[in-house]
């Protein structure tokens, strides 16, 4: 529904020269809006607001193919929504908050929104309404039960549109650790599998006819009769000096072992190798699936092969990095205090 006055989150900005450069129009001056707003937002997200009349040009209503020039006020409403999840008061450890994203850390034994079930949107929901955020609950990536970490929501549809085309170009970085059991020889790796539900409708699998994913990783310790303890959550020093881009960059991996307590995990002195993983892809279980595959499952992950421990595996999403949909930086956010 369309409004007269602004919200703090509402989306304001000046034509500028180079917008108009930006749009390569055949006049030199003047711009089409739709075309213009292309290049700063994905269209499906802003074919929306448009039907809604929520974008305006110099406080007038607009449709994209209004005529703008330089010096044109122009401002995106974010439309009003109804919570679509029940209120429930939760104890949520914030990691990063923004007009257009909040990041949660995830502890284990939560799930994100599951039916039926106290879950972390109903925290989300609560938050938002003591927070007068009149938005749906919008995840940006999954997080299994007892996988902990970076979990990310955004505050409205063009938000969503936006971050998720990050995701898409693979902009949007999504880092973990973890620990599987025995010893990966390799230094570095890309996996690259097709994935599908297996027939018991529980496990994930590798098959030719599932979709494709990648799972980058490098190791960081090997550990030849030893377990660390709480490993995925005091590792950062080493995650930050082993990967450096992008891409998987090995670098100097410190390999050395530590002498530590090996009944965290009841593992009887078994080899175990601890991970940093890049997902490029988000099907379910992807890092859980491709680790079993190699013959190495996850520490405690016993529904894919591994060993009992006594302790639910032990996956982090350690660390988020996305180009700011506002200021055009890029933003680092990590999930460093455990749970």
């Amino acid at each position: 529904m369309a409004r007269k006055r602004h919200r703090p989150d509402d989306i304001l900005w000046t034509i500028s020269t180079s917008d108009i450069e930006t749009e390569q129009s055949i006049s030199k001056d003047i711009v089409t809006l739709g075309p213009l707003l292309d290049t700063k937002y994905p269209r499906k997200a802003m074919v929306k607001l448009f039907d809604e009349k929520l974008v305006h040009v110099n406080d007038h209503k607009a449709t994209p193919h209004v005529e703008v020039t330089v010096g044109d006020e122009i401002w995106i409403a974010m439309a009003k929504e109804k919570i679509d999840h029940e209120p429930i008061a939760m104890d949520l450890h914030i990691l990063y908050e923004d007009e257009d994203l909040l990041i949660l850390d995830k502890p284990a034994g939560l799930t994100v929104n599951s039916k039926g079930q106290v879950s972390l949107a109903n925290g989300v929901a609560h938050y938002f309404k003591e927070n007068g955020i009149k938005r749906k609950i919008r995840f940006l990536n999954r997080l299994d039960r007892d996988t902990t970490g970076c979990i990310v929501i955004a505050k409205s549809g063009l938000a969503q549109s936006l971050y998720q085309q990050q995701m898409d170009d693979n902009t949007f970085e999504k880092w973990y650790m973890a620990v599987v059991e025995g010893i990966i020889d390799t230094d570095e790796n890309s996996l690259v599998l097709p994935m599908a539900k297996s027939i018991d409708g529980v496990h994930y699998e590798v098959n030719p006819q599932g979709k494709e994913t990648r799972t980058d990783f490098t190791v960081l310790h090997r550990y030849p009769m030893e377990v660390v303890d709480n490993f995925v959550h005091n590792s950062y020093d080493t995650v930050d000096r082993s990967i450096k881009s992008v891409d998987i960059n090995l670098g100097s991996v410190d390999k050395q072992t530590r002498t530590v307590d090996n009944s965290v995990y009841n593992l009887e002195n078994r080899p175990c190798t601890e991970v940093a993983v890049r997902l490029y892809t988000g099907k379910t279980h992807q890092i859980r699936v491709a680790f079993s595959h190699m013959g190495h499952p996850l520490v405690g992950d016993t529904l894919y092969g591994a060993k009992r421990t006594g302790k639910p595996f032990a996956l982090r999403a350690m660390k988020v990095i996305f180009t700011h949909m506002r200021s055009g930086k890029r933003v680092t956010v990590e999930a460093k205090e455990m749970l």
